[in-house]
């Protein structure tokens, strides 16, 4: 049975997108909203370990509902690489939105303010309190939009590591 590219397989890959999107975007915001809380960056971490094998879990449903639990590698591929890609542009559109308007530059001051600390600490050497120095001064000049951009490259990266690794594992043949 040859499964061929309807408009249900692109529908499909862009609701269970849509849905790891959501999920991403939840993560960032856990992470970004809460730096300094360890059960919060935990639990942020532990769902960027997770999303693999959500990805994973959503294409098998697809393949369960859809193919009649028949899919070839070509089209695992394809079908997570499509869910891949609508949930960076969802990830990435709430990143944007949560730089930009809600957070407005806490983040990073956050951020700077916890690597002075770093500076400040009593006992460090000279050569990781430069070290430090030029991530503050990094962290002085980047904007909302360049963190987003950035995570934006990640997430496309990811589109193109990770559902070739996933699709062997969705994949079944009869």
């Amino acid at each position: 049975m040859e499964q061929t590219y309807s408009k249900g397989f692109y529908q499909y890959a862009m609701q269970y997108g849509t849905y790891l999107g959501i999920f991403w975007a939840v993560m960032y915001i856990m992470l970004f909203k809460f730096p300094t809380s360890p059960m919060v960056s935990m639990t942020a971490m532990a769902m960027f370990f997770c999303s693999p094998f959500l990805a994973c879990r959503f294409a098998v449903n697809f393949r369960k509902k859809e193919c009649a639990d028949y899919i070839k590698y070509p089209q695992a591929w394809t079908f997570l690489f499509c869910m891949y890609i609508c949930a960076t542009l969802f990830s990435t559109l709430t990143n944007y939105i949560f730089f930009n308007i809600i957070d407005q530059g806490q983040f990073l001051m956050e951020f700077n303010d916890m690597v002075s600390q770093l500076i400040s600490t009593p006992g460090i050497d000279e050569i990781t309190k430069a070290q430090f120095e030029d991530m503050q001064d990094l962290l002085s000049r980047l904007t909302a939009s360049d963190i987003t951009w950035q995570f934006l490259n990640n997430n496309i990266f990811n589109s193109l590591i990770l559902p070739p690794a996933i699709a062997l594992f969705v994949r079944k043949i009869s």
